[in-house]
């Protein structure tokens, strides 16, 4: 082995002795670690193997309802059911928010106004009642209840009761709380993670919404009958955290366009698309071939509204246009305050900014 290295070197007189035993031992500690690779990876399969036949009964579907149930609160684990899972939105629900329930029963009078607020860990787990109105004119009998998503996951003990008013609430058993309302579908006990969309007759995507755990996250767009977008907007755990961009319905040909067979592109397209998709035509499928290979010829939907949001405030530019393209107006936004207007008309320009006034 070292004699045809030393050739393919180019060497003609053989490698002095200690270079010639370095180099072997390279090479053996190479050819032994390759070996040691290739049966960790061996040895790795077939544990997969086995686990796989036991955990899972060599079952597929067990697998990927195993692996649905670990990646449902996930956005970035690939085939969680927050990036394939589709349903129709006439099965949803919407649970409120979690809140306590005050229930007294005595037969007499009831007492009212006692308000319960929640002291939750970074995860978003019930630890603690903390009292924000005691109330009055509750008896001994009073028993408390979580209502709202998942509210029977709760379960609440003693309520302290001094002189008609409510001190405490003992919690036997906590879970996560959810201050504000969540998606279910169907009878399903956990929220929802995926798209829920809602379709016109033909089958084209009237609206289509990307959920995380019960919470508006992602996309929110919706289409006109023909796939034509109407609106696209950005969210982020419920909150609107983004670009929120609205468009005109109609189609903006490119101004390189030249009428040749066809008076203008958009019509070109949709000639195009009725000798591809025959009886498909205008169907959700064809509707977006053609918006998609319209825009790739240069065609465009003129933007209507252009806005940014953080944490559910305005931040950032807001600015109006009309189906032509002209600028209506611009403003600028700074965490939900307006320091900058302008308005764009044939006759007069207005504009002020905040911070300058304030000067």
């Amino acid at each position: 082995m070292l004699s045809i290295i030393e050739i393919r070197l180019g060497y003609k007189d053989s490698f002095p002795l200690d270079l010639k035993i370095s180099i072997y031992n390279y090479l053996v500690t190479y050819l032994i670690m390759k070996k040691l690779i290739i049966i960790s990876l061996t040895l790795c399969l077939v544990f997969i193997g086995f686990a796989f036949l036991i955990l899972f009964e060599a079952s597929f579907d067990k697998t990927f309802n195993w692996w649905s149930s670990y990646s449902r609160d996930n956005e970035g684990l690939p085939y969680s059911p927050y990036k394939i899972r589709r349903e129709d939105s006439a099965k949803i629900r919407i649970d409120e928010a979690n809140q306590v329930k005050f229930i007294d029963d005595h037969i007499f009078w009831k007492g009212k106004g006692a308000i319960a607020l929640p002291e939750i860990t970074k995860d978003g787990k019930l630890v603690k009642l903390i009292m924000k109105s005691k109330g009055n004119g509750y008896s001994e009998n009073v028993k408390a209840v979580v209502t709202g998503s998942m509210g029977n996951a709760f379960e609440l003990g003693q309520v302290k009761v001094e002189n008609g008013e409510i001190h405490g609430v003992e919690i036997v058993k906590t879970s996560i709380w959810h201050s504000s309302p969540k998606l279910f579908w169907g009878e399903e006990e956990l929220p929802f993670s995926g798209t829920i969309e809602k379709r016109f007759p033909n089958g084209q995507i009237l609206t289509q919404n990307q959920y995380l755990s019960g919470e508006m996250h992602g996309k929110s767009e919706r289409f006109n009958e023909s796939g034509i977008p109407i609106y696209s907007k950005d969210y982020k755990k419920g909150l609107k955290h983004g670009t929120h961009i609205y468009w005109f319905s109609e189609p903006m040909d490119p101004e390189s366009y030249i009428q040749i067979k066809y008076e203008t592109l958009w019509s070109k397209i949709l000639e195009e698309a009725k000798e591809k998709f025959g009886t498909e035509y205008g169907k959700q499928e064809s509707n977006k071939w053609i918006v998609e290979n319209y825009k790739l010829d240069g065609g465009s939907f003129q933007v209507r509204l252009l806005e940014h949001w953080e944490n559910n405030q305005k931040h950032g530019l807001f600015e109006g246009f009309d189906r032509f393209g002209n600028k209506t107006f611009k403003d600028e936004y700074k965490s939900g305050l307006r320091i900058k207007h302008r308005t764009f008309d044939k006759t007069k320009t207005k504009s002020f900014d905040r911070r300058v006034e304030k000067k």
